[in-house]
C-alpha cells in the first residue's frame, strides 16, 4: 500500500485549500491549480508503481546459515545479501525476514551490502526463512514490497530432548539424524553444518552427509557454552618474520572462524605481564580484525615482570611454619607473618586485570595463541590460572616443539 510522504501530503492540503476557495468564490485559476496538483500527485503515484516494478524484477537475494540441521534453541549465524537495480531518486532499504518458529531480528542493510545475524529456532521440524522486505520510497511516496518467494535454505531442527540420542532407534519418520554412539559418551549433538576446510574429518556424519549430497560435520552440545575466549599472546622481541606471519594468519583465521559458526567471541591480547588489547564478546567480523590489526612484537613495559601471586605466597607461608630446629622455630613464625601480609597486600595487577577480562565474557574455553619463545613465561601460567579458576578449558596453540604450560588441557600445533 502506497504511504504519502510529507512533502505529498503538503500539495494535497494546497489542493484541497484551493479547490474550497474555488469553489464558492468561482475563481477559475484556482480551480485550474487544484486540478493540476491532483493530476500531478496521481501521476507521480504511478511512475513510483512503475519504478517499484523495476525494482522487484530486479531483486536477487543470496542468504547462507553456517548450521541448516541444528537442536531447538541452539543458535545460528545467517548472512544475506540482497542485489537490485535502485532507480535515481530512489531510496531503498532491505531487511531478511527470519522464521516464523525463530527468535533474532535482522537489520535494515542498503542493497548490496551484506547483513549478519543470529536466529533460534525454538520449535521443531522444517522451517524456512520468511523472505526479505524491501522499504522504498521517493520525495512523494513509499511503500514496503514482501518477497515470499525467497525462502532458502531450509533449516531443519530437532527436539531439545531428542538431540544427539534419538532414544537409540530410528524414529520411523527419517528425522532421526544423529550418532547413536554420542548417547554412550553422555554428549549430544548440538547440530550439523556443511565441512569446512580443517574440520576434523571424525566428525563428518555420514547419513547425513548422504541425504545431503555434501560433507557434513556434527557439532556436540559441549560447544554450546558460550562465545570462546581467544587469548594471544605477542612475543617481546623479534621472531622469525615468516614464523610470526603464520601466527598472526592463525590468530585471524581462529577469530573469523569462530564469529561464523559461533555467537561471537571473546579477544585478549597480552604480552609479557600486560593486557594490551581486549574486546569482550563481539560479532563483528570488522571490529575484531581492526583490534588484530598490526600486531606485532610488543616491547614490554615491565621487562623484568614476575609476581609469585597471593596463592603462591600462602602456600610459602604455610611452608616456613613447618618442621625445623628449635632455634629456627621464631625465623620461621616471623617468616611466615611477613609472607601472611605479603600475600593479603599483593595487588598481582596483571592477574587481576585478566580475571577481570575473563570476568567480562561467557566463554568455557580458552584458546591460548603462543610462540612460546624462550624467556620468561609466567604471565601465560598466570593466564592459564585465572581461566582454570573460573573452570575454563585451556587450549594451546603453539608451533610444534616449542614445549606447552602448566595447567592446560591440550595441545594443538600451529
Amino acid at each position: 500500500m502506497l504511504r504519502p510522504t510529507r512533502t505529498t501530503g503538503g500539495i494535497a492540503a494546497l489542493a484541497i485549500a484551493l479547490a474550497v476557495i474555488a469553489l464558492p468564490l468561482q475563481v477559475p485559476a484556482a480551480s485550474l491549480a487544484a486540478g493540476s496538483l491532483a493530476l500531478f500527485l496521481l501521476w507521480r503515484g504511478w511512475r513510483f508503481e512503475q519504478d517499484l516494478s523495476a525494482v522487484a524484477a530486479s531483486v536477487a537475494v543470496e542468504r547462507t546459515v553456517d548450521r541448516t540441521i541444528l537442536r531447538q534453541g541452539a543458535a545460528a549465524t545467517v548472512r544475506v545479501r540482497v542485489d537490485l537495480a535502485v532507480p535515481a531518486g530512489f531510496s531503498v532499504r532491505v531487511r531478511d525476514i527470519p522464521p516464523a518458529v525463530a527468535s533474532g531480528e535482522a537489520p535494515l542493510v542498503l542493497p548490496g551490502a551484506t547483513a549478519t545475524y543470529t536466529v533460534r529456532p525454538m520449535a521443531p521440524g522444517e522451517t524456512a526463512f520468511g523472505g526479505v522486505v524491501i522499504e522504498a520510497s521517493d520525495a512523494f511516496f513509499a511503500r514496503d514490497l514482501v518477497f515470499r518467494r525467497f525462502a532458502e535454505p531450509q533449516i531443519r531442527v530437532y527436539p531439545a530432548g531428542r538431540a544427539g540420542s534419538n532414544g537409540g532407534r530410528g524414529a520411523g519418520n527419517g528425522d532421526g539424524e544423529v550418532d547413536r554412539r554420542t548417547s554412550l559418551a553422555g554428549q549430544g549433538i548440538r547440530g550439523f553444518r556443511p565441512y569446512r576446510q580443517g574440520d576434523d574429518a571424525r566428525q563428518v556424519d555420514w547419513k547425513v552427509t548422504a541425504r545431503r549430497g555434501t560433507l557434513y560435520v556434527r557439532e556436540p552440545t559441549g560447544l554450546e557454552g558460550g562465545a570462546p575466549l581467544i587469548a594471544v599472546d605477542l612475543p617481546a622481541h623479534e621472531s622469525d618474520p615468516e614464523t610470526f606471519a603464520r601466527f598472526s594468519m592463525a590468530v585471524s583465521g581462529a577469530v573469523e572462524g569462530a564469529i561464523n559458526s559461533r555467537d561471537g567471541c571473546s579477544l585478549l591480547v597480552v604480552a609479557n605481564g600486560e593486557v594490551v588489547r581486549f574486546l569482550p564478546q563481539t560479532q563483528d567480523i570488522r571490529e575484531a580484525l581492526a583490534v588484530l590489526g598490526g600486531l606485532a612484537p610488543h616491547e614490554p613495559g615491565a621487562p623484568l615482570y614476575r609476581s609469585p601471586g597471593p596463592a603462591v605466597l600462602a602456600v610459602r607461608a604455610r611452608a616456613a611454619r613447618r618442621g625445623g630446629r628449635e632455634e629456627e622455630t621464631a625465623y620461621r613464625e616471623r617468616l611466615g607473618r611477613i609472607l601472611s601480609c605479603s600475600a593479603e597486600l599483593s595487588p598481582a595487577p596483571f592477574a587481576a586485570a585478566v580475571r577481570a577480562a575473563l570476568a567480562r565474557t561467557d566463554a568455557d574455553e580458552v584458546r591460548l595463541y603462543s610462540l612460546l619463545l624462550p624467556g620468561d613465561n609466567s604471565h601465560l601460567v598466570q593466564v592459564v590460572h585465572e581461566a582454570k579458576v573460573r573452570g575454563m578449558r585451556v587450549v594451546l596453540q603453539a608451533p610444534a616443539g616449542a614445549g606447552t604450560i602448566p595447567g592446560v588441557d591440550a595441545v594443538e600445533v600451529l
